[in-house]
């Protein structure tokens, strides 16, 4: 039986799109791997985030990411033209961040460009509302070509920001960089951050929680005209809610995520940030 579409959207996991809209647009989700105390997990909708994070600060050592196979990304994309489709779409987490979208775009490499990959150069929901986008096109009966230009267009009005807790997940997990010149002084700073181009770069750091989410308040109020907005957090799915809440002057449906173990593991529990598209 030939499938709905003749174009097939896949992502990963860190895409973090809710399950229902996953199921809703036909999306294939293939999961990143994550590491803990010596087991490999898949991050899958049966891995539990949320007491990964609770649970996080009583580990011996921080857990490590991993991208998936290339096998991995080949079994899934055989399935799907095997199935009737026509094409593939597969959208991944920024290249600069992870080698997610290098093993993608190899395992693409086996299926004489039936295959195309799509850096999002973004991370989280800045990747996720690509591939919901993408999906919706994709069911109108939209060419490959077109998906992908589209793609392209959406990808420059995508907004990620977000509130590390701590530095000492980065410190440890080795993500500092060039973030914190003098990680001592900073243990205790709320550093924010943005996604600009795949990058993730600091816009501000204070001394309080408070103080980093009304600076996270007032970027949102900067970016008027939104087609989508979603708060993401780590293990703080109240506090998310309430910011929310907050951003409805701003949009009047944001969507609280519970983000990604394989970003919030280098940013820590209690995290927070927001995801949006520029109308």
């Amino acid at each position: 039986m030939k499938p709905a579409s003749p174009v097939a959207i896949v992502t990963d996991s860190t895409a973090d799109v809710p399950l229902p809209d996953i199921r809703r647009h036909g999306i294939t989700v293939i999961p990143a791997l994550i590491t803990v105390e010596g087991t490999t997990h898949a991050d899958s909708p049966e891995f539990d985030r949320g007491g990964l994070y609770q649970r996080m600060h009583r580990l011996a050592a921080l857990p490590t990411t991993a991208a998936p196979s290339p096998a991995a990304f080949e079994t899934v994309y055989s399935r799907l033209l095997d199935e009737g489709h026509e094409h593939i779409i597969s959208f991944h987490l920024s290249g600069s961040l992870s080698s997610i979208f290098g093993v993608a775009t190899q395992a693409a490499r086996r299926f004489n460009n039936r295959v195309s990959t799509f850096d999002s150069r973004s991370v989280s929901l800045g990747l996720g509302f690509q591939v919901v986008e993408a999906a919706a096109a994709a069911a109108l009966g939209q060419s490959a070509g077109a998906i992908l230009q589209a793609a392209a267009r959406l990808r420059d009005r995508v907004r990620v920001i977000a509130m590390v807790n701590s530095l000492e997940n980065l410190h440890h997990s080795g993500r500092v960089g060039s973030l914190a010149a003098n990680l001592g002084d900073w243990l205790s700073i709320k550093l924010l951050v943005e996604v600009m181009d795949g990058i993730v770069r600091q816009f501000a750091r204070v001394r309080t929680r408070r103080r980093a989410l009304d600076e996270m308040e007032a970027k949102a109020t900067s970016w008027s005209h939104l087609a989508r907005l979603a708060v993401l957090h780590a293990a703080v799915p109240h506090e998310a809610a309430q910011f929310a809440d907050r951003l409805q002057p701003v949009h009047s449906r944001p969507w609280v995520v519970e983000a990604t173990t394989v970003v919030g593991t280098h940013v820590g529990q209690g995290s927070i940030g927001r995801a949006a598209v520029l109308a």
